[in-house]
């Protein structure tokens, strides 16, 4: 919970400048971490010519990063309380200045940005202004005095040298011991916020669900009554989750710009700067190394299946959703290979039936999230979608693909249950079984309608568990399934 007190910026001579920090202080996250994941998943071949002058030192790994490719600064998670500061001692007439141990370029492009700074100062390639060089620099060029606003042990120097002292986040804990000796204080606490929550929506565990595809080939196959094979089936899903919660976290990472500037998403806990960059990136890789670990241990074709998702996936994160058509068709294939891995983790004979209505069906729902966010884009005016391939124009085009191969998809279940449903003995009432292809039609008409009335907020599997009409279509569809047995 954010608390003000004890300081009142009006008490001061307005000669008296305030002086902000940028890392953890204006911003929420580091900008230094920021910039190497900005150019580690947009730049990759600068960045690794440029690791030789890695080794000269923190300040020429700044100035480094920040020329390979520099951070957008209104894409940066600025902390409100502080902008609000600065703005009322703008008002007020006091001067204003950002001093960070960033690079100096970063800090001209966010003042530039704000417009609310009197003037910068960040580091420059040789010198890291940061603890005692920063307090150095300071009393040189305010001889007079500065109020600072600061929040990690190395702002400790400068607040014991300032005339008065805005602790912010984590630097709320050195209140006690800046009053002990004289300095006035205001702080500025964490952000009020639920740090379960914010993990749980960050690994995207309700989307867990659509990993459930990979205990579809024991259903069909017939040996969802086996009890090792339903453990294992189990626990390549834990595995796999744990491996598609890591991708997420990498996308996030990977967007972070066009998320920030997107109407919902810049809420998510990275993007808002509840979650820093780098301890997601750590979490992901943790995630990764699990689960990668336990697909290896359970069957080696299941951790090579494991391993072309993780690499088809981050080639989307990185490169492939830029393009359009070609995303939701690598879509259609990572939501497929869900269901071959389940296929061969039990060592069950590949369905051609089930692989071609599955990439025709998921194509489809892909197309009905890309409909709706064009739809939305050509309402507004827009002139692109940002981070996509795709222009508000094109909502005819994706409309007509994602009706032809709903479609599609349904004709493919329908040759299926009349070529070889009908025919393998297995189902004692076939007949049953036209149910499904019914369901699943009346399911697909509800998606695509909703996307073209801009309903449709979710993703499409997760706007299915969320309908009632479409869980009670899905319930029907699995009765019939059970009577046809």
């Amino acid at each position: 919970m954010n608390e003000m007190k004890m300081l009142d910026l009006d008490c001061f001579d307005r000669r008296l400048p305030l002086v902000c920090d940028l890392d953890g202080t204006l911003i929420k996250s580091d900008s230094l971490h920021e910039n190497f994941f900005e150019a580690l998943f947009h730049s990759p071949q600068q960045l690794l010519r440029a690791i030789p002058s890695w080794l000269k030192g923190r300040a020429a790994l700044k100035e480094t990063l920040a020329s390979v490719r520099s951070i957008e600064p209104r894409a940066l998670p600025y902390r409100e309380e502080i902008l609000e500061l600065i703005r009322g001692a703008k008002v007020d007439g006091r001067e204003t200045y950002l001093v960070t141990a960033a690079d100096q370029s970063i800090a001209d492009n966010v003042v530039s940005y704000l417009g609310s700074f009197d003037g910068a100062k960040g580091s420059d390639g040789s010198s890291n202004l940061k603890g005692r060089r920063k307090l150095t620099w300071l009393q040189e060029n305010f001889p007079q005095g500065f109020i600072y606003a600061g929040d990690s042990a190395a702002d400790l120097p400068i607040w014991e040298a300032a005339s008065g002292a805005v602790l912010v986040d984590n630097g709320v804990r050195y209140a006690r011991q800046l009053r002990e000796i004289g300095i006035e204080v205001m702080t500025i606490g964490p952000e009020k916020s639920n740090p379960v929550k914010d993990w749980l929506s960050e690994l995207r565990i309700h989307q867990w669900s659509k990993n459930g595809l990979i205990f579809v080939p024991l259903l069909l196959g017939h040996i969802a009554g086996g009890f090792y094979a339903v453990l294992k089936t189990s626990v390549g899903f834990l595995a796999f989750s744990l491996i598609a919660s890591a991708t997420y976290i990498i996308n996030d990472l990977a967007d972070l710009e066009a998320d920030r500037a997107h109407a919902t998403k810049r809420f998510r806990a990275i993007a808002a700067g509840r979650i820093r960059v780098l301890t997601g990136f750590l979490a992901s890789i943790l995630m990764l190394a699990a689960g990668i670990g336990m697909a290896l241990l359970l069957h080696l074709q299941f951790a090579l299946s494991v391993a072309v998702y993780l690499v088809l996936t981050l080639a989307y994160s990185l490169r492939l959703k830029r393009y359009a058509m070609l995303d939701v068709a690598v879509i259609g294939a990572l939501f497929t290979l869900r269901i071959v891995m389940g296929q061969v983790l039990n060592d069950l004979a590949f369905s051609p039936w089930l692989l071609s209505f599955s990439v025709m069906f998921f194509f489809s729902l892909a197309l009905a999230k890309r409909h709706v966010e064009a739809m939305r884009a050509c309402s507004k005016g827009k002139d692109a979608i940002k981070g996509r391939g795709y222009l508000p124009d094109d909502w005819p085009l994706i409309l007509g693909y994602g009706l032809s191969s709903a479609s599609a998809s349904i004709v493919i279940m329908l040759l299926f249950l009349a070529l070889d449903a009908r025919v393998t003995q297995v189902y004692h009432n076939p007949t049953w079984l036209y149910v499904a292809p019914a369901g699943v039609f009346i399911w697909l008409q509800r998606i695509w309608l909703a996307s073209h009335r801009m309903d449709l907020h979710d993703d499409p599997i997760v706007f299915a568990l969320k309908d009632k009409a479409s869980l009670f279509i899905g319930a029907i569809v699995a009765l019939a399934f059970a009577l046809a047995l």
